[in-house]
């Protein structure tokens, strides 16, 4: 029972520290509950790409090697820290954490007890819902967390391909399981490689992860209260609630997705490195679980290319691709050679804009384009739609702040635009049916964004002393801040 126990705490205390070594190689100077978030969603994603290279290198991605490699990592990691420039751990760190956590509920308002209090309770009402019910949901009992069983069974990519080939029904069933990137079947695969018999534990805490990144990538900007105000909001949103409970997809690549406009528009603003590394892993590791972000990436590149060309940060774009092309072409080149799938694009949805291209003048069809608005509003926006209305409303009413926060604007314009067009495309090649059933769980991953540029534009100045706030819930803004 102890050693059952012991696994079960190595399942999800090994993959933070993972993280924490990776997020103290690429940042510094930010508080430690976000770098908690921060290296919980390091630490699972680059995990699970320890498995598959474990995998691409003949060997078997099972427990006892997957902790031996990412282990021996995270030491040579935190040995490199040390000898650089000493940030090897958190005993280096002039505050204990639990001291700094003291600190700062003492320095709350009541106010702000009260939104820290119901963040809390949501949050852990979502874990009870989602360890409670185990994985039941369709595309997960039929994809996602059987792929993962087969995995865990196989511990090899291609065992798992010849048990799904020997036990599916169909012979094409394959494909359609094998087709996407598998970050969150491996999660699965390593958490019951770990003893947890229920691996959706992994998006609840990945809702405590967005929480602190979504509070500080706002408190930066806004004050404290109004940072928890919002966060609060998040996470109570019933679409983001309800998906964070489950084992789709969705959520998981929601939550990438987000969390990388946020740093790269702390780049932006503050000019640090490290956000702009971290943005562009961010991205790649949302291509690792849906392939639907590069197409985003594109419009991401597009306007970071612009601010980066306007400031003279030639390399900024560069690396950002560089950084994102890195894990998202992985998926796609390693089917395309060990699965005899036909022709696979390594990058996904990379491809369609070579269709865009070639459907040519059927983008004017003014009739259709009316037809996709009027699907996007009665059945994407359908869970969502007073979500959309405070972000019509928030820029209607504080137009004049918009300039302040330009590149959160174009990041969010853009991405609805482009998710537009792609709806418009796939009713060209398949009519209003087929995998637009998926168009309202795709919407999710605008959510988050939504809600942290209505916050930003609805936030009031930070005065002076809202930056002598103890660090653990607080974050200064660099005297060199240059605003969009």
């Amino acid at each position: 029972m102890k050693g059952r126990t012991t696994v079960l705490i190595v399942g999800l205390l090994l993959p933070v520290l993972f993280g924490l070594a990776i997020s103290w190689l690429i940042i510094s100077g930010i508080s430690f509950s976000e770098r908690l978030g921060l290296a919980y969603a390091l630490g699972f994603g680059f995990l699970t790409l320890v498995m598959f290279f474990l995998n691409v290198l003949g060997t078997k991605f099972s427990l006892i090697n997957t902790i031996l490699v990412v282990s021996a990592i995270t030491g040579l990691l935190l040995l490199l820290l040390r000898r650089i420039n000493g940030r090897g751990g958190l005993l280096r760190t002039k505050m204990s954490p639990i001291l700094r956590l003291r600190e700062t509920l003492c320095s709350l308002s009541v106010f702000e007890k009260i939104l820290v209090g119901l963040i809390v309770f949501f949050i852990l009402s979502n874990l009870v819902i989602a360890v409670y019910w185990p994985v039941w949901w369709s595309d997960s009992l039929t994809c996602y967390d059987l792929r993962a069983k087969f995995f865990g069974e196989a511990q090899s990519f291609g065992g798992a391909m010849a048990l799904l080939k020997d036990r599916a029904l169909r012979e094409s069933y394959s494909f359609y399981v094998f087709e996407r990137p598998p970050m969150t079947s491996l999660t699965h695969t390593w958490l019951y490689l770990s003893g947890w018999s229920n691996p959706k534990v992994f998006y609840s805490l990945l809702l405590v992860s967005l929480s602190l990144i979504f509070y500080h990538s706002l408190r930066v900007y806004a004050r404290r209260y109004h940072a928890l105000l919002f966060t609060l909001i998040l996470v109570t949103t019933p679409y983001v609630y309800i998906h964070a409970t489950n084992s789709y997809t969705n959520f998981a690549f929601a939550f990438y997705f987000s969390v990388a406009a946020f740093y790269l528009y702390r780049y932006t603003s503050t000019g640090k490195w490290g956000f702009l590394c971290l943005a562009g892993l961010m991205l790649g590791l949302s291509s690792w679980v849906r392939q639907e972000s590069s197409i985003f990436f594109l419009g991401y590149l597009a306007i970071l290319l612009t601010f980066s060309i306007h400031r003279k940060r030639f390399f900024a774009p560069v690396v950002f691709a560089l950084l994102y092309l890195s894990i998202a072409s992985l998926w796609g080149t390693y089917v395309r050679f060990a699965f005899d799938f036909g022709s696979t694009d390594p990058l996904g949805a990379m491809s369609r804009v070579q269709g865009i291209l070639d459907m040519g003048s059927s983008l004017l069809d003014f009739s259709r384009w009316r037809a996709v608005l009027v699907y996007f509003w009665n059945d994407v926006l359908a869970w969502v739609r007073v979500v959309f209305w405070v972000l019509i409303l928030a820029v209607f009413l504080y137009a004049d702040r918009i300039r302040q926060h330009l590149f959160v604007f174009l990041v969010v314009v853009l991405d609805i635009a482009l998710f537009l067009t792609g709806t418009y495309l796939t009713t060209i090649r398949d009519g209003f049916s087929g995998s637009l059933g998926s168009a309202r769980r795709l919407f999710l991953m605008f959510l988050p964004l939504t809600w942290y540029l209505v916050a930003l534009l609805t936030a009031e100045p930070k005065s002076l002393d809202d930056n002598a706030e103890s660090p653990m819930l607080s974050e200064k803004v660099p005297s060199n801040r240059v605003l969009p």
